[in-house]
């Protein structure tokens, strides 16, 4: 009997989300400023990869 190989993890973009909850299919605008999060989309556009969108509790906190 042999061993099945782990599936490797995969590493996605993360964007945290300000006042807005994000559900699969939605379409909603999304106004992104910090230059980390512009990099995550750019990211996940030039390797056409999902990324993660998630809404902050603390909207006022950075």
């Amino acid at each position: 009997m042999t061993k099945s190989q782990p599936k490797s993890a995969k590493t996605l973009p993360l964007l945290p989300t300000r006042e807005l909850v994000v559900f699969p299919r939605m379409v909603a605008p999304i106004f992104v400023g910090r230059e980390k999060s512009i990099k995550a989309l750019e990211r996940a556009f030039a390797e056409n990869t999902p990324i993660i969108l998630s809404t902050q509790k603390e909207p006022s906190v950075e």
